[in-house]
């Protein structure tokens, strides 16, 4: 009983006003699409930063080894 007395926030009475009429499959369909999204922008974020290490940390080394080794 205290549950269903419990207020809900707005973000929940939108969410619900939205999937309410939805079925399983559509949730589920919606699920997907959601992990799909976080799966995209987390594989952006893996390639940025390789590419952030690979210039701010391996090149830099590299060419401070070159460095040292042609001016000896």
């Amino acid at each position: 009983m205290k549950k269903k007395e419990q207020k809900l926030t707005p973000k929940k009475k939108r969410f619900n006003e939205k999937y309410n009429d939805f079925s399983d499959s559509e949730i589920q369909r919606e699920l997907l699409f959601a992990q799909q999204l976080t799966i995209d922008k987390l594989e952006k974020i893996r390639t940025n930063t390789s590419n952030l290490v690979w210039f701010l940390i391996v090149i830099p080394i590299i060419f401070g080894i070159l460095a040292v080794v042609l001016s000896s």
